[in-house]
């Protein structure tokens, strides 16, 4: 007897070209989904067309055709067919990034998480999708669309926001079926309405998955057949849902948070900032104030903690253990509170090694300020003369160029240059500290620097002048700022990229990951109460 494949994913399209259906399938066989999926396609193209969709040996693929196209009207129809218990409404020109769409299925599945949105790009890099929000008169906008490349430090973190596109939504089918799609829109807006709908009636959160990727070629359909525009009527509906109230009475449109008591050391100190951070995401916390009306109580320090409170979820943080410091403290405080925060596996295994459950241990990694990031250093040597001979002139120029700093920085090995200085008892460990050696000079007779900057294996970044030619280096026309510049940001471009696997691993560890991260535990743990 055949066994039934009971799909955990249906992947709900609407289309009208067979070259994007094609390019989804394809992308879907290659995507690690890793679980049982099904695809079923709201076709509004001609009969002829659908027959040019590929799909791949064995997946589970249907077609219904359906006109005229109506994007809720169409997503509704295929959604009553779904089999799958979750749902996930995508675009037919979107080509997720391998693990995309497992990333979400992991996401959706937590308590607190009801509607996964993701990271999307435009074939230039730049920004299309990183949460959608509201302006005061109701409006929606697109979290730095267009104005930063998709792999930014400011949208590599999670977070909860009022909304997503409708081009990646992925739900529980249960929950769709209550809402569904409003018809009532014209051309579009259903997307938003869903999710305000979602967040009036559940108490789960609408949650921009930073981790899971795709790239996005917008409105290229919607260009072909001249609908890029929202109708008035349209915007009026979404304004409409806007303005709605959550049961509390605060406007749908808010990310609702537990009432956060933290309990930590003066200001001035890390775990203080530690708090801090936690008090400036959430906007709910009171640090080392009385808070009766607190979720939870928090102590950044398992030390800071002497009895319990009246009310409220009790949470403590562990750094490591010492037997000698705190001790007895350490196990006592882990027992008697509701959950603990790890701050690594290795404590994490020191508390189920006291009989702590794991179900009870949450780890948390603190991370980095965003202004830790990799920049490539180039630096200046020597005295600067009058008449530019020495090319001081040039390096105001590159120190103006704000674009230019965020991935360059100019030091120097003494006073003059307008750049920081770096000193060091020999000026060899300059050489070797820095990345490059630059040559501003539009004369010389050496450079003696450039000798010794190679005799200490550093690479010059240098005119042809003096001996420069004669050996290795990277040259620019000798008082070319523009051409200097555009060198020295490819040479950093490729230093970035040399250490993106390092940079990689500290993706979303930043004080907004680790505020983030707290506010999903707390969501979970009041939900759980």
């Amino acid at each position: 007897m055949l066994t039934k494949v009971v799909n955990t994913l249906s992947i709900l399209v609407v289309s009208r070209s067979a070259e994007n259906m094609s390019r989804l399938m394809a992308t879907l066989e290659q995507n690690e989904i890793q679980a049982p999926y099904e695809v079923i396609c709201s076709w509004n193209g001609s009969d002829e067309e659908a027959k040019e969709i590929d799909v791949c040996e064995g997946q589970n693929f249907s077609l219904y055709i359906q006109r005229p196209y109506n994007f809720a009207q169409n997503n509704n129809f295929v959604a009553a067919k779904a089999s799958g218990e979750y749902v996930l409404f995508i675009n037919d020109d979107l080509v997720p990034d391998k693990g995309a769409i497992a990333k979400a299925l992991l996401a959706v599945k937590q308590q607190t998480v009801g509607i996964v949105g993701i990271n999307l790009r435009y074939s230039d890099h730049r920004l299309q999708h990183a949460g959608v929000f509201f302006h005061d008169d109701g409006k929606p906008y697109h979290r730095f669309k267009h104005k930063i490349e998709w792999h930014n430090a400011i949208v590599a973190q999670d977070m909860f926001v009022p909304s997503v596109t409708g081009a990646f939504i992925m739900m529980r089918r249960a929950e769709f079926d209550q809402l569904k799609f409003d018809e009532n829109f014209k051309v579009c807006g259903e997307d938003i309405a869903l999710c305000l709908s979602y967040r009036q009636k559940f108490q789960r959160e609408i949650l921009y998955l930073a981790a899971a990727t795709a790239l996005h070629f917008e409105n290229v359909t919607r260009k072909k057949f001249g609908e890029t525009k929202t109708p008035d009527d349209d915007m009026a509906r979404i304004i409409a849902y806007s303005k709605r109230t959550l049961a509390n009475g605060k406007p749908i449109t808010d990310v609702r948070r537990p009432n956060i008591r933290i309990v930590t050391e003066p200001p001035g100190w890390i775990m203080h900032r530690k708090a801090e951070e936690i008090a400036k995401y959430m906007g709910t916390a009171r640090i080392n104030q009385d808070f009766p009306e607190a979720d939870i109580h928090y102590y950044v320090n398992y030390g800071y903690f002497n009895r319990r409170p009246d009310s409220g979820i009790v949470v403590a943080n562990f750094t490591h253990y010492d037997p000698d410091h705190l001790g007895e403290k350490f196990i006592s405080v882990a027992k008697e509170v509701d959950h603990c925060i790890a701050v690594s596996e290795e404590t994490a295994k020191v508390l189920t090694g006291f009989g702590i459950p794991r179900s009870k241990i949450t780890v948390i990694r603190v991370g980095a300020d965003r202004s830790f990031q990799p920049k490539l250093t180039v630096g200046v040597v020597g005295r600067v003369y009058p008449g530019r001979r020495k090319g001081e002139d040039i390096i105001k120029q590159l120190l103006d160029d704000s674009d230019l700093m965020e991935q360059v920085q100019v030091v120097a090995s003494k006073e003059g240059w307008g750049a920081p200085v770096w000193s060091f008892a020999h000026i060899a460990d300059f050489y070797r500290a820095i990345d490059f050696l630059l040559v501003p000079s539009r004369l010389e007779g050496g450079p003696v620097p450039f000798m010794e900057a190679l005799a200490c294996g550093t690479m010059a970044i240098a005119p042809e002048v003096g001996v420069v030619p004669e050996f290795p280096h990277v040259s620019y026309p000798t008082g070319d700022v523009q051409t200097l510049r555009e060198t020295l940001l490819q040479l950093a471009s490729e230093h970035i990229r040399q250490r993106s696997f390092l940079t990689a691993k500290m993706q979303g560890l930043d004080w907004e990951g680790w505020a983030m991260n707290h506010d999903k535990l707390f969501r979970a743990l009041v939900l759980d109460r």
